[in-house]
């Protein structure tokens, strides 16, 4: 069992717990991208609890149901009506009446839940029949259901699936936000923390993969670079889990890495795919298993170019960018090379990118810290001539307006000017009635005249490295 220190997921643990405190029926539906941490998140939340985990895998329905038994067995103890029980309705039933009688609030956790519906299509109608029957008669039995697998967890609440409103809890568990991720490497330097964040993303699995000890590039060497490192191969095993064909999938995935953000560019690399209905399907699908995401300029209309795709992981944009397109260098043992070449000089560019994505997150979840109000709205603004990265509106109305800037320099009285001009011309603030915030982001810091109209501009707010990371000691 993995033993490093848990890290994040405050909110889905006190989802979680509140769930499992209420001491009615619960059903709860967990799911998430493979390697996001629901099973250890499961296993926090009921380490202090009566709880019977168990790990489903692909085997016949029959070899499931007695791995289920005797982990039943392990948690209550035997007994000769549990040894006689050789359907899952009745071994169900058995848990409710012990969770009725003898141990209230017992947790029964089925994780990768799909895997176990396979083998057994009927399973899902005995659920069906089984949580109706446990809110009915209100058995203080837990239920929780987990899968990696993101269109089948989906489709498992839909209307015309069986499970359709028997879950009390739905917890759609995402990547680790940058704050959370920077705390697996506390020693290392603000910048080389997000860059490990730009790197290696939100993914528990692949943070925990890491040395602390160690330095950036030699993570980056031992995880990616190397031959036979353990995430060398991952974009391509992450599809393949939830996909047939592949090919195009990863080939847009790739597109979209190099910078092709609109159908036009995307459909201009995947000659297959002859129009924009065509590459609809292939995006949805990817944007359903969080893998790009569609934005919109805060400004836009409903047209079809004022659509942004980027990936949604900082891991698979640096794989796609820098690992795939040198894999025979990589093979042929020249890591150093790919590194020094290929990747090292390009890194402050790529950073550039996710800087600004790690700078609306920050407005997003972290606002309040230098705004007078939680966000209502965060996005971003462009138009053929200029971007505003950070763009949105409080919850009382009042507007912001942010420039990221992932420089070696200091950040100027220029970029502040530039900032105002493109905000007071954009539309999108036409409506306001006071004066918007401005903030500016800076990898490097600021000169001192910006730091001193700061000082004496309460709608200015410079936000640095140690600022992004809530952290009062900048080492």
């Amino acid at each position: 069992m993995e033993t490093r220190e848990f890290i994040g997921r405050t909110v889905e643990t006190q989802a979680l717990r509140r769930e499992l405190d209420r001491g009615r029926p619960s059903v709860a539906v967990v799911l998430g991208r493979r390697r996001v941490g629901k099973s250890r998140l499961l296993v926090e939340v009921t380490r202090d609890r009566p709880t019977i985990y168990y790990q489903a895998t692909k085997v016949a329905g029959s070899m499931s149901l007695a791995l289920f038994r005797k982990e039943v067995e392990r948690t209550v103890g035997t007994d000769a009506m549990l040894a006689s029980l050789g359907d899952w309705l009745g071994v169900l039933s058995y848990l409710e009446q012990v969770a009725a009688t003898r141990t209230p609030g017992l947790t029964v956790v089925l994780d990768e839940f799909p895997y176990l519906c396979e083998t057994n299509p009927s399973l899902l109608t005995i659920f069906q029949k089984f949580c109706d029957g446990l809110r009915d008669r209100g058995s203080p039995l837990n239920l929780i259901l987990c899968g990696s697998k993101i269109s089948f967890m989906e489709e498992l609440l839909g209307e015309k699936n069986p499970m359709h409103g028997r879950q009390t809890l739905k917890l759609d568990v995402g990547p680790l936000p940058f704050r959370d991720a920077a705390r697996f490497f506390p020693d290392w330097s603000l910048e080389d923390r997000l860059m490990a964040y730009g790197i290696f993303g939100g993914i528990p699995y692949y943070l925990t993969l890491c040395d602390p000890q160690g330095t950036l590039r030699d993570n980056v060497f031992d995880l990616v670079l190397s031959n036979d490192a353990p995430l060398s191969d991952e974009p391509n095993n992450l599809l393949q889990a939830e996909l047939r064909d592949v090919t195009r999938y990863a080939t847009i995935l790739r597109a979209v890495a190099d910078g092709c953000t609109n159908s036009g560019d995307i459909i201009g690399r995947v000659r297959e795919i002859r129009d924009s209905s065509a590459l609809a399907p292939y995006v949805r699908k990817l944007e359903e298993l969080r893998l790009i995401r569609i934005v919109r300029s805060l400004d836009a209309t409903e047209r079809e170019r004022d659509r942004r795709y980027h990936l949604n992981d900082p891991f698979l944009a640096f794989w796609y960018r820098f690992a795939l397109p040198n894999v025979s260098p990589l093979a042929a043992g020249h890591a150093d090379e790919v590194w020094k070449y290929a990747i090292e000089p390009f890194l402050d560019d790529y950073m550039g990118g996710l800087f600004e994505w790690i700078c609306r997150d920050y407005t997003r979840l972290y606002g309040p810290e230098i705004l007078p109000r939680a966000a209502r709205e965060v996005g971003q603004i462009w138009a053929a001539n200029y971007d505003i990265d950070v763009a949105g509106q409080m919850l009382d109305g009042t507007f912001f307006s942010g420039e990221c800037k992932w420089w070696d320099a200091v950040v100027g009285e220029g970029v502040v000017q530039h900032l105002r001009d493109t905000t007071r011309g954009n539309p999108y603030y036409a409506e306001r009635t006071t004066e918007p915030h401005y903030l500016l982001f800076s990898s490097s810091g600021f000169a001192d005249k910006v730091r001193e109209a700061g000082a004496k501009d309460r709608c200015l707010h410079l936000i640095g490295p140690r600022e992004l990371l809530g952290i009062s000691d900048a080492r």
